[in-house]
């Protein structure tokens, strides 16, 4: 599937996934939205705002770097369910910031091509 990277919001534009997200166990709770795709991401992180939508239990808390090592301070994790080009996955995530950002926890499930000069991204 293909993905226009976002110009809108990004400068220079930036590869976004459109994801579903949803509690486990098939609650009707569910948002939709677009997450940019971080290669130097550990792990997938969402707003909090975004948590409290979809009235997410915590699983555990964990103390978060940035950049170099920056620490962020403790942050809430939560288990969730995604749904990305027609998949979907469960993980843990860490409630973070201010935009989804999907890390490699959930982005090495798949095969990622980043096409700069086109502006697009390629998912298989």
């Amino acid at each position: 599937m293909n993905y226009l990277y976002d110009k809108s919001n990004y400068d220079p534009p930036a590869p976004v996934l459109p994801v579903t997200v949803r509690v486990p166990g098939g609650s009707i709770e569910q948002v939709t939205t677009e997450a940019l795709v971080d290669t130097g991401a550990d792990i997938t992180c969402l707003p909090r705002a975004l948590i409290k939508a979809l009235r997410a239990e915590r699983a555990s808390s964990y103390d978060v770097f940035g950049i170099n090592g920056v620490p962020i301070g403790p942050a809430d994790s939560y288990f969730l369910e995604f749904e990305i080009a027609s998949t979907k996955f469960m993980l843990e995530v860490i409630a973070v910031g201010d935009e989804p950002i999907l890390g490699r926890n959930l982005i090495n499930e798949f095969t990622l091509n980043l096409h700069g000069p086109a502006q697009e991204l390629v998912v298989t």
